[in-house]
């Protein structure tokens, strides 16, 4: 029972994360000349139940949710590793590009350090609302809570989640950060990710718009 419901977790992330595609490559807009363009790379994730690559691309589509707005354009990377992401944001004529890393750990336990490019809210709840942006931050956002579900069901009390992240140009010049959100579950099953996610991008859009 267990395996159907993970092969059928992974199945819907998989055909969320395909719909954002869609919506992305068939209604995007031509941003307005004063829109500023942030990429979002690959995040690094450790200690996160399931396949990591899936993982990974849940919060990045999570954190794309978050940051999508009228005065933003959001391109996802598909690239894995930091070197092809800054190749791939550079073709992309968009940056600053974002790293992230995301690192769990269970109640008692230390943090380790997530191996790659480290540098309140409900997960029940998506930002948006009619437009063709927020219908991409609502596909970006399904494939996302997919991992906050995943994550929530085998959190226990006390376990801790730990995001960092930066916002750097190809050339290497860091804009904002590193800075780093934590999160720890008071109670089994609380949902750890979409806070720390909602406030990280909160940080970069504050950030961003006042430049």
């Amino acid at each position: 029972m267990k395996t159907q419901r993970a092969v059928f977790t992974a199945g819907l992330a998989i055909a969320a994360s395909v719909l954002m595609r869609t919506v992305i490559a068939d209604n995007t807009p031509a941003p307005a000349a004063d829109t500023r363009c942030i990429s979002v790379a690959m995040p690094a994730v450790q200690g996160v139940p399931g396949n990591a690559v899936e993982a990974a691309s849940g919060v990045r589509d999570l954190m794309i949710s978050y940051l999508t707005g009228p005065s933003m354009k959001i391109v996802a990377l598909e690239a894995k590793l930091q070197s092809q992401a800054i190749e791939e944001a550079r073709s992309k004529g968009c940056e600053p590009f974002l790293v992230v890393s995301l690192t769990r750990k269970t109640g008692g336990s230390r943090f380790t350090k997530a191996l790659g490019q480290a540098a309140g809210a409900s997960a029940w709840s998506l930002p948006g609302g009619g437009s063709v942006a927020s219908a991409t931050a609502r596909a970006a956002g399904a494939a996302g809570l997919q991992v906050a579900s995943s994550m929530a069901s085998s959190t226990k009390a006390k376990d801790e989640v730990r995001l960092e992240y930066r916002l750097q140009t190809s050339s290497g010049h860091t804009e904002l950060g590193p800075k780093t959100e934590t999160q720890t579950a008071s109670v089994d099953g609380e949902d750890l990710l979409t806070p720390i996610v909602m406030r990280a991008a909160e940080a970069i859009v504050t950030r961003t718009g006042a430049k």
